[in-house]
């Protein structure tokens, strides 16, 4: 649910971690480290980024069909003003003098849709049989602050239904020139069935994280809809989980994308579904997986009367509870560590630490 308080909430978090608030947070990886090396840091990286990395592409991929990166909006008469306020969503789309289509789509904080919360520009051009897009997401806060901008070129062969495609995925905390994170995605679908391979590094450069994280994913699933006429990415996907020195891991440069550098800190596996409108909008999830040293996570959605969606997520182990967190549907919330009551900012499905 994209809330006032949520959105204040990580505001303040953000300034916090960055040190603009004017004092220092408790060091995140400060409780009792688990099972060697794995501490409750890495424990909250692992679990976050195995849930988001699946919201995110799936995200990814959703868009190569509805719309919102120009593929299917060329039948759409072009705008010289959005659409009308729909859902906190607005979609303008312009086709240029060299025949490119530039969509942007905002989602709002308010149901009036008057403050901006994401700003996602998308310019797609098509060649030869093999479309690219450059894409642009700005998130903002409700004072409309950048929390931060993520940068994505697609290459597009085939259609939404019998085709395949890449990402490349670089996202950029506040107003920060180097990026935080990078993910390569790769993705495949022929009738109902979807295969897909993902990189993702984080390299978090706060004192007291110092390091950098990495999550490769193999995926195998279905597409279908649900009763709703939501699109549903339905299936497994397995994963590994990396820990080296800041800047030490890296993706390969072709798919299947895997991280190498640094050492691998335990494998995973995370199953369920996740959904979308046909607009692109995240209409629900739940998603249940393992993590590294006997942890597990659990991530569920629930919708207000209306339809905005909050994102729930759980990492536990048999001790208890070691974090938790809550978005809005675009990604934006608090993971909060339970031993410490640490809370740090999630913003566009990325922890800032």
């Amino acid at each position: 649910m994209r809330t006032p308080l949520l959105a204040a909430l990580v505001t303040a978090a953000l300034l916090a971690g960055c040190g603009g608030g004017g004092g220092t947070s408790p060091t995140p990886g400060s409780t009792s480290t688990q099972s060697g090396s794995v501490s409750t840091t890495d424990i909250a990286q692992n679990g976050t980024d195995s849930a988001f990395d699946e919201i995110s592409t799936g995200e990814v991929d959703a868009a190569v069909g509805n719309g919102s990166l120009g593929s299917s909006s060329t039948a759409r008469s072009p705008q010289s003003v959005g659409f009308t306020c729909n859902h906190r969503r607005t979609r303008t789309v312009t086709v240029n003098p060299d025949g490119s289509v530039t969509v942007e789509t905002i989602d709002y904080y308010d149901n009036a849709c008057t403050q901006p919360e994401r700003d996602a520009v998308a310019v797609y051009a098509s060649s030869n049989g093999t479309a690219t897009v450059t894409r642009t997401i700005t998130t903002y806060s409700l004072v409309h602050a950048q929390l931060g901008v993520r940068h994505e070129n697609f290459a597009i062969t085939g259609t939404s239904g019998n085709g395949s495609w890449q990402v490349q995925s670089a996202f950029y905390p506040g107003t920060s020139a180097a990026p935080m994170s990078q993910f390569s995605h790769s993705a495949a679908i022929n009738a109902s069935t979807y295969t897909a391979s993902t990189g993702h590094v984080v390299n978090d450069a706060k004192p007291s994280i110092n390091a950098a994280y990495g999550h490769q994913v193999a995926t195998n699933a279905s597409v279908g809809s649900d009763s709703s006429g939501d699109v549903t990415f339905t299936g497994t996907r397995n994963g590994a989980f990396f820990k080296g020195a800041l800047n030490a891991l890296s993706i390969s440069a072709s798919p299947p994308f895997t991280v190498s550098g640094g050492t691998q800190t335990g494998s995973g596996m995370i199953s369920g579904t996740v959904a979308f409108t046909t607009d692109g909008v995240l209409a629900s999830v739940m998603l249940n997986g393992t993590l590294p040293s006997g942890n597990v996570i659990a991530v569920t959605s629930s919708a207000d009367a209306s339809g905005n969606v909050t994102v729930n997520g759980t990492i536990s182990n048999s001790s208890g509870t070691v974090a938790t967190f809550t978005t809005d549907a675009n990604g934006n919330g608090i993971l909060t560590i339970t031993a410490t009551g640490v809370q740090v900012p999630i913003v566009d499905w990325h922890v800032i630490w």
